[in-house]
């Protein structure tokens, strides 16, 4: 299995080609790219959160309840005073980052569920969904924000399958194939249950019509570059 600083590199380096490539073909804004970038980034590191004590578990419970007990205070202001509002935030982030997380990886387990190419599908489709129907960014970014969220998750995923391949010894770790698997047979509930929340998010997508056309415009600028492609 690939470390976390192989993770964090390898998924920077393909969402910063991806983003310059979106940018370059007028696919997104400067601020949108630089947006995207770290969206894949930071799904490349999305798959371990099943790792009961990881760098990317204790990050994300620890921003999503910083982040989440702001909101939640927030929308007490004038209801409260500025000290109940600060101490609302911070027990609404403390409740986030521990028992939950404590509860959550109860109820995990690594290279389960979260190391699927179904859960890397639901979460992309969740992202195109909530980026349209939510924040209203339109249909191409929408389906932008998803594509680096797949992009990314399924860098994690190559990774780990390609670390689980001892090249030296000329052996292959008991880890293969647990990383990179359609779905995971053990959890087979919360398979189904993926399973049909694919079929729900695929009705609530947006248009894909406009993001193809994108793409179709950026594969014609990259045929120019066959030209000093080796010949084999």
């Amino acid at each position: 299995m690939a470390n976390f600083r192989s993770h964090l590199t390898v998924g920077a380096l393909v969402s910063g080609v991806a983003a310059f490539a979106s940018y370059g073909e007028g696919l997104s804004n400067a601020v949108e790219t630089q947006a995207l970038f770290v969206l894949g980034t930071a799904a490349s590191l999305l798959p371990d959160i099943d790792a009961d004590d990881s760098k990317p578990v204790r990050g994300l419970f620890n921003i999503v309840g910083i982040v989440v007990g702001f909101m939640v205070a927030f929308r007490l202001a004038g209801r409260v005073g500025l000290f109940e509002q600060v101490g609302i935030w911070l027990g609404s982030a403390l409740l986030i980052a521990f028992p939950l997380r404590w509860a959550f990886a109860k109820l995990t387990v690594h290279r389960g569920i979260w190391h699927t190419l179904l859960m890397a599908i639901v979460i992309t489709l969740t992202v195109t969904v909530v980026a349209d129907s939510l924040l209203r960014l339109g249909p191409v970014l929408a389906w932008l924000a998803g594509g680096f969220v797949l992009l990314g998750y399924f860098t994690h995923l190559t990774l780990d399958e390609v670390a689980s391949v001892d090249l030296l010894d000329r052996r292959v770790k008991r880890s293969f194939g647990t990383a990179l698997k359609p779905l995971s047979l053990r959890a087979w509930p919360w398979s189904l249950v993926l399973m049909g929340l694919t079929v729900l998010l695929i009705g609530l997508t947006p248009d894909p019509a406009p993001m193809l056309a994108g793409i179709s415009q950026l594969c014609i600028a990259i045929e120019p570059l066959e030209a000093y492609w080796p010949r084999w």
